[in-house]
Parts: C-alpha cells; sequence; structure tokens
C-alpha cells in the first residue's frame, strides 16, 4: 500500500477519533441540528429502549411513556417505537445497570461493530489501496456522531446489511443461510430492511422469506398476546403524519415538501398530500419495474432498495444515513467508480446546518424544529443535503442494473 493511502487511513482515524472526543466534549455539536436542539443531552434514542428494557421488568407495555403511569428510571428519552426484540435483548439486560453506565457500554459496542466493518472492508478487496478506501469510508461518515451522541442503534443494521451483501457475493450453501439469518435479525431489529423482499423473489429465495418471516412473528407474537395494546403502538410509527416543516427530518419526501413550498408557497395540506402519495408510488413502482426488468444481480439490487427506503420513508434522521455506508463500500469495493465516491462525499459530509445556524439558537428557540427556514431556497438547500446525493445513487443504481439487462 502506498504511502499516500497510509496517510489517508491515519488522517481518517484522525477524523474518527475527533468524532469520539466530541461525544464527550461537544465541540462537532453544533453541525447537527439534533445536537444543536438538545442542548449537548445526549443518549434519547438510546435511554427508550433503556427505559422500555425497564418497563418489561415492571410488568408494564415497553411501549408506554406516560410517566404517571411508569416508573421513570431513564435521564431522558423518547418513546419506544420498535418491534419487542430488542427491548427484550437489548433494554431489558442493559436496564440492570445504572443509566449512564449502560449508555457507555452501549457506545463501546457500537464502536466495535464500527472498527469491525471497516477492518472487513479494508481486507476484502484485492487491491490494498481499495481497501484503505473504503475502510476510511466507515470512519469519517459523519452522521455516525449522531449514532453516538443519540445513542442509536441504525449502525448494527448497517452491520448486517453489510454481512448480507458480503454472503450474495458468494454462491455457497453457507452464505445463502448467512443471508437468511442476518435478514431475519435484520427485520427484527429495524423493520426497514423488509423492502428487500422483492430482492428475494427476483433471486428465488423463498426460504429466506419463509424463515425470516416466520421468525419473526414467533419472536414478536407472544409479546403482543401478553400486551395487546402494544401492536396498535407500534403500528402507529408507520402512520405517516401530515406534511409539515421538520428542521431534522433529511429524508426525500421531506425535501420534497420543502421544494413544493417553495415553487408553491400557496399549496394546501391536501395538495402536499397527493404530491407525497404520488412521489411514493412513482418511486414504488418505478423500482419494482427496475427490479423485475434487471438482471439477477443481487448486490446492485439490494444497493437499489435500501436506497429506495429513503426515497419513501416518512421520517429519515440524519443518524439514519449510517444504513447507507455497506451500500457505499460494496458497490465501490465492486467497481471502484469514482462518481461513488463522489455521492458518498456527499452523504457523508456535514449538513449545513452550522452555516444557517451559527450561534445555535435551535438550543433557545423549539419551535425551529418545526418553523420552514428563510429564505426558501436556503430550506431547500438544507433538506436536499443528504436527500439529493441519495436520488442520484438511486437513478445510478437503476440504470446500471437496466444497462446490464439489455447488454445481456
Amino acid at each position: 500500500m502506498s504511502l499516500g493511502y497510509r496517510l489517508l487511513l491515519l488522517a481518517a482515524a484522525l477524523f474518527h477519533l475527533s468524532l469520539l472526543l466530541s461525544w464527550r466534549v461537544g465541540f462537532w455539536n453544533g453541525y447537527t441540528f439534533d445536537s444543536a436542539a438538545t442542548q449537548g443531552w445526549r443518549g434519547w434514542d438510546f435511554f427508550a429502549v433503556y427505559q422500555a428494557g425497564h418497563n418489561l421488568r415492571s410488568g408494564v407495555s415497553i411501549y408506554e411513556s406516560d410517566n404517571e403511569r411508569i416508573e421513570v428510571v431513564a435521564p431522558r428519552y423518547t418513546p419506544y417505537r420498535y418491534l419487542p426484540f430488542v427491548a427484550i435483548t437489548i433494554g431489558w439486560p442493559l436496564s440492570a445497570m445504572p443509566p449512564l453506565w449502560a449508555y457507555r457500554l452501549w457506545l463501546v459496542l457500537v464502536e466495535c461493530v464500527l472498527l469491525a466493518c471497516a477492518w472487513d472492508s479494508w481486507m476484502r478487496p484485492r487491491a490494498p489501496s481499495r481497501g484503505a478506501l473504503c475502510a476510511a469510508m466507515w470512519l469519517v461518515f459523519t452522521p455516525f456522531y449522531l449514532e453516538l451522541y443519540m445513542g442509536q442503534f441504525s449502525l448494527l443494521q448497517a452491520a448486517m446489511l453489510l454481512v448480507i451483501l458480503v454472503a450474495l457475493a458468494s454462491s455457497s450453501r453457507r452464505a445463502e443461510r448467512t443471508t437468511t439469518l442476518s435478514w431475519g435479525l435484520s427485520l427484527l431489529w429495524k423493520q426497514n430492511t423488509a423492502l428487500l423482499a422483492p430482492v428475494w423473489i427476483k433471486l428465488g429465495r423463498w426460504r429466506a422469506l419463509v424463515v425470516a418471516g416466520v421468525a419473526v412473528v414467533a419472536l414478536s407474537l407472544p409479546y403482543y398476546v401478553w400486551d395487546p395494546s402494544g401492536l396498535p403502538s407500534f403500528l402507529g410509527n408507520l402512520r405517516a403524519p401530515a406534511p409539515a416543516p421538520a428542521l431534522g427530518n433529511l429524508g426525500a419526501r421531506q425535501a420534497l415538501y420543502s421544494l413544493l413550498s417553495a415553487l408553491a408557497p400557496r399549496m394546501g395540506q391536501s395538495e402536499h398530500i397527493a404530491a407525497q402519495w404520488v412521489w411514493l408510488g412513482g418511486v414504488l413502482l418505478a423500482t419494482l419495474w427496475i427490479t423485475w426488468r434487471a438482471r439477477k444481480d443481487a448486490v446492485p439490487l439490494v444497493g437499489l432498495w435500501m436506497t429506495t427506503y429513503f426515497m419513501v420513508y416518512h421520517h429519515v434522521w440524519e443518524h439514519h444515513y449510517v444504513m447507507l455506508l455497506p451500500v457505499y463500500v460494496s458497490l465501490y469495493r465492486r467497481t471502484g467508480d469514482w462518481r461513488l465516491l463522489l455521492l458518498y462525499g456527499l452523504t457523508a459530509v456535514w449538513t449545513p446546518y452550522r452555516l444557517i445556524d451559527p450561534q445555535g439558537l435551535a438550543a433557545l428557540d423549539a419551535s425551529m424544529r418545526w418553523t420552514p427556514l428563510s429564505p426558501a431556497w436556503v430550506d431547500v438547500a438544507y433538506h436536499a443535503s443528504k436527500a439529493l446525493p441519495t436520488l442520484l445513487l438511486w437513478a445510478y443504481l437503476g440504470r446500471d442494473l437496466l444497462r446490464r439487462e439489455r447488454a445481456a
């Protein structure tokens, strides 16, 4: 490996260390809306799981967030919104520890998983230079800072996606079993990988669909039998609220709302809702059509559908973008295409939030979360900062898959 790539890895490692240090000190907090708006109070999402685990220990619904009905043990938390699996496997055992120590232990685990992903991405390519670049992609991805700050677990979902993408590159029976197991676990962890079902249908992986489906039902149904009110609470997360300003939402649908609001300021809510449905249906139909027409090339198909998640889901927070990391890494490791590095860079870099709110006013004015930025073009640019490169990645993958089909 050349000296240049060694220096690249060193620079990536130093920047990553700065993210870890800032978790404690906070000098990067002003570069993201969530860390600025929460005034440096960390761990909101982890403590949601921690509180859910304590609720379970107390015989209370994991979805209960009325402080009058539960014993509040977390210093701060958001309502729990996942399947019972996360609360049982993570929240239950860690809630036996003091909350801050449990949070720290969780961050150690998350960091170890990220380093394992970086190591695997470094070792797998034949060319050491490409491997070094793939490892650096994990280390300098700025949305990971919010993963630590919020105590999130999207990085573990990203790790499961990496396992799936690596296994799909092999045709062995063991790799097929690994794919099935990893997909099943990812469905229990965060349900966005359900979008991969059309890929398994395309590839004829019927066993994966059956085994994963049975596992999800078998590991979730007993809890919902015990807590019947929990299922409506969980399903409520899938319902999109009416389109409205949301500074923390960086998904394509929020960018669409921002763009239409700028182009047609008098557009009513009903028109915005209709536009959202047209977008949602159009993207899903286009992705299904590409999947139907494309060759059975598993890696780009998985990448296409995971990119589609960011295009169609109603709430996409900045830390969610770590789930695109294995897609970028796997595609670049496979192709070496500089265009992928360009799109990765646009996704990896900080959003322009620091330029928009240099004084950190979001910490003082809670209404900023629900107020569009002014002038309108600033609001559009901010919300497009992650959504636009993701849209371009979706188009890149769709074009590549269709071009391969025509060349066959």
